[in-house]
């Protein structure tokens, strides 16, 4: 199964991703972001489609076969924490794994503006940095996704985080 991860920048996707690979031991956390990172770093700079992978068709592509492909020949969960902008993201990439029979589920962790530029200057990173900027487009974006399993961060630890999101996988609350 494939778990992505998604919410704004500094919402705790990563830790929240660690934490549960140190629960199952026998899972893996995928990095969307280094493949982004490839194909922006490897396309001409005529053809820089901004910072926000979704503007990279083959980002989708790639993420959906590399997931795949770890998939059929690893039996453990898979998570992936990545902040989407895109309503229809998720799906770019979840439809073609679901049509290979593998299950992927689309967990959105919530928060306020307030508590996602604390965490995000706790990180270290300074008050103009990208992470920063993006904030309100990442609230206002996400709060019209559609078949995502919504999970209040703000007041939470990452324990209690971890025991929401295996309950609505479980439960088979995973959106599509």
């Amino acid at each position: 199964m494939v778990i992505w991860i998604d919410g704004p920048n500094g919402v705790g996707k990563s830790t929240l991703a660690e934490r549960l690979r140190e629960l199952d031991p026998h899972s893996f956390v995928f990095d969307a972001e280094q493949v982004g990172n490839a194909v922006r770093e490897n396309t001409p700079k005529e053809l820089f489609n901004g910072y926000i992978f979704e503007g990279y068709p083959l980002w989708f592509e790639l993420c959906a076969a590399l997931l795949s492909d770890l998939s059929r020949r690893y039996d453990g969960t898979i998570y992936v924490p990545m902040t989407l902008t895109e309503r229809d993201s998720f799906e770019k990439i979840a439809a073609p794994l679901r049509q290979s029979g593998i299950a992927a589920a689309h967990i959105l962790l919530t928060s306020t503006y307030e508590v996602v530029h604390d965490r995000i200057l706790q990180r270290g990173e300074e008050e103009d940095c990208w992470c920063m900027e993006n904030i309100g487009l990442c609230l206002e974006r996400q709060r019209d996704f559609d078949g995502v399993v919504r999970l209040l961060s703000v007041g939470k630890t990452v324990d209690e985080l971890a025991r929401e999101l295996l309950e609505a996988v479980g439960q088979g609350l995973t959106g599509r």
